[in-house]
Formats: C-alpha cells, sequence, structure tokens
C-alpha cells in the first residue's frame, strides 16, 4: 500500500515538474513575445511620428510661406499707397513753408 502512495506520489512529481517546466517555458515564449510587439510597435510609433512631424512641418512651412505672400502684399499695398499720397504732401508742406516766407 505505501509503495502505491510513493507510486502516485513519485509520477505526481514527475507531472508537476513536467507541468512547471511547459509553463516556464509558456512564460519564456510569451515574454519573448511581449518583447518583439513591444519593439514592432515602437518601430511603428517612431515611423507614424517621423510621418507626421513631416507632414507637420510641410504644412507649417506653407503656412510661413502664405503668411510671407501676405505681408509682402500688404508692404507693396501701403508702399504705392505712400507713393501717391507723397507728391501731394509735399506739395502740402511746400505750400505752408511758402505761407510763412511770405
Amino acid at each position: 500500500m505505501f509503495g502505491e502512495l510513493d507510486d502516485i506520489e513519485d509520477r505526481s512529481e514527475l507531472i508537476l515538474a513536467s507541468a512547471r517546466s511547459e509553463a516556464a517555458a509558456i512564460v519564456s515564449a510569451a515574454a519573448a513575445q511581449r518583447i518583439r510587439l513591444l519593439a514592432d510597435v515602437r518601430v511603428e510609433a517612431e515611423r507614424a511620428a517621423g510621418q507626421l512631424l513631416t507632414e507637420r512641418r510641410a504644412r507649417g512651412e506653407e503656412r510661413g510661406r502664405s503668411l510671407l505672400a501676405d505681408a509682402v502684399r500688404e508692404a507693396e499695398r501701403v508702399r504705392a499707397r505712400g507713393r501717391e499720397r507723397t507728391p501731394a504732401f509735399t506739395a502740402l508742406v511746400l505750400a505752408r513753408i511758402l505761407e510763412r516766407t511770405r
């Protein structure tokens, strides 16, 4: 009877050892897979971030060019208005100077 119990205990220890070994292999494989997945996700995230940065940089450059073009047009408009008004203003100043010198 004790011999049978010892045999059962020996078999159960073998089964437990095998199960522990299998569980350790599963845990190890899962950890390796997790590391691979995280590496893949990191690569994909870096790629997406790079693409987003490139797109935003392009939009920012385009916006900058647009603002500069608007500013140049406004400056030209102001300069043109100044050129239109300068002769009249010069004539007014000369007239007042001449009035005072009389």
